[in-house]
């Protein structure tokens, strides 16, 4: 089911021509993928979520899969269509993604394709998602305030969930 999605994902890009303007959010492609990446290195022996993929697959595996091909396709297709006025029009965007990527990820938790730990919860990835998406957009206007607010972010999630950080 993750192989497949990030296949899904990838053919989006391809068939609506959205893979072409890769370079204009180049940027913010490898922000989201190293934000990943980071969780899986400040969570490496304490994961909030862990992939259980099919396929010939382990959570390494499925997790590398949707830091290179899924979210840098995210970001661009969520770059690409992001409505560039109209305050209303934004909303309902950010609402259809979060939506979107939420009952993606409740469909890989009931299918058995991920499970929860220490706490964290669909409802948990929701507020997530409004936050990543948000910081998405962020991004492309301005990096700074960008990483700013995924530091606050991320602070708040190892303390919310007592993420053992040795630095």
């Amino acid at each position: 089911m993750i192989l497949a999605c990030n296949l899904a994902f990838l053919a989006v890009c391809i068939f609506t021509g959205t893979i072409k303007k890769w370079e204009r959010f180049y940027k913010t492609m490898l922000y989201l993928s190293f934000c990943n990446l980071l969780y899986n290195l400040l969570c490496r022996d304490y994961k909030l979520w862990v992939y259980i993929p099919d396929f010939l697959m382990n959570h390494v595996n499925a997790d590398l899969l949707n830091t290179f091909v899924l979210l840098p396709s995210v970001a661009m297709l969520f770059l690409g269509y992001l409505p560039a006025s109209k305050r209303s029009t934004k909303v309902v965007y950010y609402l259809a993604w979060v939506a979107g990527f939420s009952t993606l990820e409740y469909i890989w938790y009931v299918y058995g394709s991920m499970v929860y730990d220490h706490g964290w919860n669909l409802v948990f990835s929701i507020l997530f998602y409004f936050a990543m998406f948000y910081a998405l957009e962020l991004h492309h206007k301005s990096i700074k305030k960008a990483l700013w607010f995924s530091l606050v972010v991320t602070t708040l999630i190892i303390i919310a969930f007592h993420v053992p950080v040795w630095l």
